[in-house]
């Protein structure tokens, strides 16, 4: 073992090494290549002009220094050549030299390195990329094109010394191997220990049978070799691993079976199914650690899983989809034999599209009938773990027993449902049968009074009008027998709304555009609407909308509605008209103003007969019982919602007599 520690640390040694010095050549290039491209930035001008003095001047600074890191001391010489090659210029640390003769000129001891040793090659240089040479002296030397936009006007030579770099590599050399002395001193110590531990697991063997033997489960001894006394550790160890694993599994199941209890009544006291959903949701998340879950319904007439409810991760994904139950598909597999399915790979599965699977992220997939009175009404489904691991066979087990206790629990959410709904139903026509005998009994009574008021009124006003025609009478009298006209007037008129309320005349029923009905009437209207300051807003698609209706009662119900829009507006506003389908059998007109409103109390009562708020006597009260009275003739339904000071709405609701159809409006 001290053997291999030595060798590893010699290798280590020499690639640290070799490693280095390549740093250390890569450094003292990138300090030559900075040099070269500042000076050519600096004296491209001068190079194309010949300037020595200029290039003397810029040069010179190169040799000065005050920064240790980047001191001038590595820099030899310096040397411009124009585009022939020929010197411009040359510098050292302590002489400046303008062609060979000056340069001969140098001293000795000044010449050492200098780039005469090696003379420019100019071939090479004139392929526009640095040249790079190490001297035999050690010293580096780098020649650079210089560059004039794309046209060559020069080279500069650059001249480095690498001893200074040296120097430090060479400390840093010395302390690597200082610290890799250690490190293999401290090797072959630890090394040592190993080796001493090796020779103790007799004891190590005693010792964790003693503690198993007092009831400690988890005491496994490590076991290296094949030996006898390995076999003999392997084989206490299994035996200490399935005594643990046994322990483990009771435990689970413990947890398992109180997690599905728990559960079970969480379930069964919730009968709200919306509530019922989300806690179907949570437990089954807590139950597998699932990242998904979905809940769909049979719909065997569309041959659809039509989903009532998806939670996780994948809501955006799932939450709209229908599956088809469609041949070899998993939902036809599990609504075909009645039982659970596990798919521990999804995008390799024949019952599944892959390229499906791969899209929506679903890795693996784990579903359960839902079942109610011995018929599956659903499928409850779970996507993917969160912890990325696939289902297994005991998550199926579970999620089976829990898929029959959500299923009980959504049976009787169903049942409270349709038991709530067949109340609401049940008051809603008793509300009604107490409404209309309420309304035949006034209309019945209204009509009566009607016909007994109606023949002396009639008499009353001919006696009238006949005095303020023959006879000549002063304008005092005049005046009060045209009140009497008026008056009698605003009775006969009451008296006209009763009969038109007490009577149930055929309507003359025919499909037509409502539109239509819609466009006279506010035509109508515009005229005491511009009176009033107030602008009607028309909001129509322009696609016809087909109701089955008698068109002047319908025209009759806007014109209640829109005249008490704009009573309730005498300092003048906004009444908007809209028109538009809801889902595929019903359309909506909506008459919303910016009137006064009308006080929750008195909404409640707006369309009983004779109600009114209006402060003066002009109201009788009976116009919205009309309305209410022809919209329900119609089959449609009319209700407001308003809030005092903002304005009110008025909807009125009518079945389709077929599928709107687009067509071109002229």
């Amino acid at each position: 073992m001290s053997a291999a520690l030595i060798l590893v640390a010699v290798l280590v040694g020499a690639f640290f090494f070799w490693q280095g010095k390549n740093a250390l050549n890569a450094e003292i290039r990138s300090r030559a290549l900075y040099v070269a491209r500042v000076l050519s930035a600096l004296t491209v001008d001068d190079i194309v002009t010949g300037n020595r003095y200029e290039i003397q001047k810029k040069i010179a600074p190169a040799f000065i220094s005050n920064d240790e890191a980047q001191s001038g001391s590595d820099l030899l010489y310096l040397m411009i050549y124009d585009h022939k090659c020929d010197l411009l210029i040359g510098s050292t640390a302590s002489e400046v030299f303008f062609d060979s003769s000056s340069y001969s000129n140098i001293p000795p001891s000044a010449k050492k390195n200098v780039i005469e040793e090696i003379p420019i090659d100019c071939k090479a240089a004139e392929m526009n990329a640095p040249v790079f040479i190490i001297k035999k002296t050690g010293a580096y030397d780098l020649t650079h094109p210089v560059m004039a936009g794309s046209k060559l006007v020069g080279f500069i030579r650059v001249g480095i010394s690498g001893q200074r770099y040296a120097e430090r590599f060479a400390e840093i050399v010395k302390k690597a191997a200082i610290a890799m002395l250690g490190i293999l001193l401290v090797g072959i110590a630890v090394s040592q220990i190993i080796a001493l531990g090796i020779t103790r697991p007799i004891l190590r063997l005693s010792d964790a049978a003693d503690k198993l033997s007092r009831q400690n489960w988890e005491s496994p001894i490590s076991v290296k070799g094949r030996d006898e006394i390995s076999k003999l550790g392997h084989a206490f160890n299994q035996m200490a691993l399935t005594l643990k694993q046994r322990e483990v599994s009771l435990s689970r199941g413990n947890k398992d079976l109180f997690t599905l209890y728990a559960a079970g009544l969480d379930l069964m006291g919730s009968l709200q199914l919306e509530t019922l959903l989300v806690k179907i949701a949570g437990r089954a998340e807590d139950l597998v650690k699932a990242d998904t879950l979905s809940i769909g319904v049979l719909d065997s007439t569309r041959k659809m899983i039509r989903y009532l409810g998806v939670f996780g991760s994948r809501v955006k994904m799932l939450k709209d989809m229908d599956m088809p139950l469609e041949s070899g598909g998993i939902y036809n597999w599990i609504a075909s034999y009645g039982t659970p399915l596990l798919i521990q790979d999804a995008r390799s599965d024949f019952r599944l599209d892959s390229a499906l699977m791969e899209s929506l992220g679903i890795k693996c997939i784990m579903a359960a009938p839902l079942w109610s009175s011995n018929t599956m009404t659903g499928i409850l489904t779970v996507v993917n773990k969160k912890d990325g691991t696939s289902f297994d066979k005991h998550d199926l087990r579970l999620f089976t027993v829990f898929s029959n206790l959500a299923g009980a629990a959504l049976q009787n959410a169903s049942l409270y449902t349709d038991l709530s709904g067949k109340m609401n139903e049940l008051r809603t026509a008793q509300e009604q049968l107490v409404h209309s005998t309420k309304m035949a009994a006034i209309g019945e009574l209204a009509a009566n009074i009607a016909h007994e008021v109606n023949n002396p009124l009639t008499s009353v006003l001919g006696y009238t009008t006949h005095l303020m025609k023959t006879l000549d009478l002063p304008e005092s009298s005049k005046k009060i027998l045209r009140m009497m006209e008026q008056e009698t007037l605003r009775v006969r008129k009451i008296i006209r709304n009763l009969l038109d309320f007490s009577r149930h005349k055929n309507s003359w029923m025919h499909p037509t555009d409502i539109l239509q009905p819609l466009r006279e009437t506010v035509a109508f209207v515009q005229g005491a609407a511009q009176s009033s300051m107030v602008k009607i807003h028309e909001e129509y698609n322009g696609s016809p909308v087909i109701v089955n209706m008698d068109s002047n009662e319908m025209k009759q119900v806007f014109i209640n509605i829109i005249n008490n829009a704009l009573q309730a507006m005498p300092q003048g506003g906004d009444l908007w008209i809209r028109l538009h389908p809801v889902g595929e059998y019903e359309a909506m007109i909506e008459f919303a103003d910016t009137g006064v409103g009308i006080s929750p109390e008195n909404l409640q009562k707006i369309f009983e007969p004779f109600f009114s708020t209006k402060e003066d006597r002009d109201g009788t009260g009976l116009g919205l019982s009309i309305s209410y009275r022809i919209v329900q003739h119609h089959g449609g339904r009319i209700d407001a919602e308003s809030e005092p000071g903002k304005g009110t709405i008025f909807r009125i609701v009518l079945p389709l007599y077929q599928k709107t159809v687009p067509m071109q409006r002229s």
